[in-house]
């Protein structure tokens, strides 16, 4: 059971990482549940420190 929660959190993460990079705002967030909209958003902010820093274009 530990192993599909950890998926699915990892999924949420790189999902809000590709919202991130293409340029998506943060309201657009698909998650409800507390834990995996708290991922998307960490992986949406990743991509844009990465864009920012100059990692992409």
């Amino acid at each position: 059971m530990k192993r599909q929660k950890r998926d699915r959190l990892e999924r949420a993460h790189s999902r809000g990482y590709q919202a991130g990079l293409g340029g998506k705002s943060r309201e657009n967030c698909p998650y409800g549940a507390l834990e995996a909209k708290e991922q998307w958003l960490g992986g949406w902010r990743e991509a844009k420190e990465d864009i920012n820093s100059g990692l992409f274009n």
